[in-house]
């Protein structure tokens, strides 16, 4: 009875067992050459077709093994390959090598070579070729990648050349490709630092030319400011005998003008054109001309009207802008007589 138990315990965990491996066990996944998948359980592989019970569904499909992505009939034939014979591997490998698998090629020929002994020296020379042939391919895809400018993946398809197939042809052609990428490498950024330094120069023109032409407009616009200035200054001379107002109004409107001018000057003292300079120069002695006689005529108008401390106001901006002696010597003679007044008031206050 004991022993009864037992082997129907053992029976019920194999039973198990198989049921587990049965449920783990993978689908199997089949490439289609129109990027298709078809995923289930192979049922049967013959030589040109195979057929699977798609999940889901009841009646097992047949598909032509032409229609499959040829790894994935490579990986098909290779689950159900006698792993003990020689002749499997060697026609494997054929299948591999017509079909560009070349990597996979060179592995079953390998087996071929270590299963069969009668084997071993032509499956070791086909084992040559598809090695020779996968290291030619790989070049290709290696020129492919650099004329399409991917010279990172290219150099890295290069590197794995001439590191792992230097027994064949392929190692030093990578070698050379991979000093010709460097070449076109070192061209592409020359011809792009060009262009960069071209797009900088051409921005530097176009800001050269615009600023020119500021200037150039600048330059036009204080010539007409200093006109102006010029016209006030005269108009303020003509109200002088007749209207104080209308003499105030001319010379303080050429102050504003003169002074807006001033600014204009000091950018054009800035500019990298020396004629520009010298053009600013002459404007700034313009300018300085006339400002330093409209200071000097307010400061005597309000000194005749003996607003000295409005006087003395104008005669101090007179003295702060660069004149010449004459002018010098005119405004002092003012600010003398206005102190000798200032003087006498203060005189006759105190009663002496």
């Amino acid at each position: 009875m004991k022993r009864v138990l037992t082997g129907a315990l053992f029976a019920a965990f194999l039973a198990a067992s198989a049921v587990g491996q049965d449920v783990k066990k993978p689908d199997d996944v089949l490439q289609k050459r129109d990027g298709g998948i078809v995923v289930g359980r192979i049922q049967k592989l013959e030589a040109e077709t195979v057929e699977i019970l798609v999940n889901g569904e009841k009646d097992p499909r047949k598909i032509y093994l032409r229609e499959l992505n040829p790894y994935s009939v490579y990986k098909i034939r290779l689950d159900r390959l006698d792993k003990n014979s020689g002749d499997a591997h060697f026609a494997l490998g054929e299948f591999c090598m017509a079909n560009g698998l070349y990597p996979p090629a060179t592995k079953e020929f390998d087996e071929a070579a270590r299963l069969d002994k009668n084997l071993e020296e032509k499956a070791k020379k086909r084992r040559e070729e598809a090695h020779n042939e996968d290291g030619r391919a790989r070049f290709e895809d290696a020129k492919r990648l650099a004329a399409e400018r991917k010279y990172d993946e290219a150099n890295k398809i290069c590197q794995s050349l001439v590191e792992k197939y230097s027994d064949t042809p392929y190692s030093e052609e990578a070698r050379r490709l991979i000093s010709k990428i460097a070449e076109d490498l070192a061209k592409e950024n020359e011809a792009k630092k060009k262009q960069i330094e071209d797009k900088k120069e051409e921005k530097e023109k176009k800001k050269a030319a615009m600023a020119e032409n500021q200037e150039k407009d600048l330059i036009a616009k204080t010539s007409e400011m200093i006109e102006d200035g010029v016209k006030l200054w005269l108009e303020g001379l003509d109200g002088e005998a007749k209207n104080l107002t209308r003499a105030e109004k001319g010379w303080k409107g050429a102050e504003a003008v003169l002074l807006n001018a001033h600014r204009n000057v000091e950018y054009l003292l800035k500019s990298n054109d020396l004629e520009t300079i010298k053009k600013a120069k002459d404007f700034e002695r313009a300018i300085d001309s006339i400002l330093v006689k409209v200071y000097y005529r307010l400061g005597r108008m309000w000194a005749v009207e003996l607003s000295y401390p409005t006087a003395l106001e104008w005669l101090n901006k007179a003295m702060k802008v660069p004149h010449d002696e004459q002018m010098d010597r005119q405004i002092n003679e003012v600010l003398l007589t206005i102190s000798q007044l200032k003087m006498r008031e203060r005189a006759a206050g105190k009663g002496y």
